[in-house]
């Protein structure tokens, strides 16, 4: 919730957000809120355990297309139309919280 603010005062440096991406929809609001690259991180390793490298190649590829879905839904074309006026809190657009 916060990345928003620290994406405001980090100047030029790159913001990455990194573990707890399970699915498209965190990676979604991730970007949204300003991030500029995400990894995945822990969200891999019940695939990796499981399955090894193609359990890790359907997870991220499962991610892949929750997040394409959800950029189409929205109409945001490529990462750089991210806004965090896309998301919804409480029932409000996440902007007007602020």
């Amino acid at each position: 919730m916060v990345l928003s603010e620290i994406k405001a005062v980090s100047g030029d440096m790159k913001i990455f957000v990194d573990c707890s991406m399970d699915d498209g929809r965190d990676v979604y609001k991730a970007m949204a809120l300003g991030a500029d690259a995400v990894s995945v991180g822990r969200g891999i390793l019940p695939g990796l355990i499981k399955e090894g490298k193609d359990g890790v190649i359907k997870k991220v590829s499962r991610i892949n297309e929750e997040l394409r879905e959800l950029m189409g839904y929205t109409g945001v074309k490529n990462v750089s139309e991210f806004d965090p006026a896309v998301l919804w809190y409480h029932g409000r657009h996440f902007t007007d919280n602020n």
